[in-house]
């Protein structure tokens, strides 16, 4: 019985190519156009545990159970789409979803989004293996644009405009 409920276990689409999982557990992710306003209805719509989500307040300062994430921004105030949005344009590299805040880890400057850095269970950075890794607030007016993101997409638009203006 208990061999019977190990096999029917679900991990999420991170935990299978990050982590742990394999191709019999896999929850793959929603892949339409679905836009979401909140952190809240991207997990209810993905089926995920909301309470596993979750960050404490200290002093004004968000922390996830272990200190590894340390941010000012509540959950609630998150926006997250699947498409870039003039509101959402951070993009995080891991999940390829669009949002308007996001973390960067302190060691090499990577951008993750609050979602994928609370499932992201192992206490090494995800990007460059640093193993006093520390996720925090990226800078809200610099914009790291991964090459396949719709934000290089965006910025060969704007330079291709520029250069025909200005030629």
């Amino acid at each position: 019985m208990a061999q019977n409920q190990q096999s029917t276990r679900k991990v999420s689409f991170f935990e299978k190519y990050f982590c742990c999982g394999n191709t019999q557990e896999v929850q793959e992710p929603n892949t339409t156009n679905q836009m979401y306003n909140t952190v809240n209805e991207y997990l209810k719509l993905n089926h995920k545990n909301p309470s596993l989500y979750t960050l404490q307040e200290f002093d004004g300062v968000y922390y996830d159970k272990s200190k590894k994430i340390k941010t000012i921004h509540p959950l609630k105030d998150i926006a997250i789409n699947n498409i870039i949005t003039e509101r959402t344009q951070h993009s995080c590299p891991i999940c390829f979803c669009y949002f308007n805040f996001i973390l960067a880890s302190n060691c090499c400057m990577n951008y993750i989004c609050h979602i994928c850095a609370l499932e992201f269970k192992n206490p090494k950075c995800h990007f460059c293996q640093n193993e006093k890794c520390k996720y925090i607030d990226a800078d809200s007016k610099e914009f790291k644009i991964y090459t396949d993101s719709q934000g290089i997409q965006m910025f060969a638009l704007q330079q291709m405009k520029r250069d025909t203006t200005s030629g």
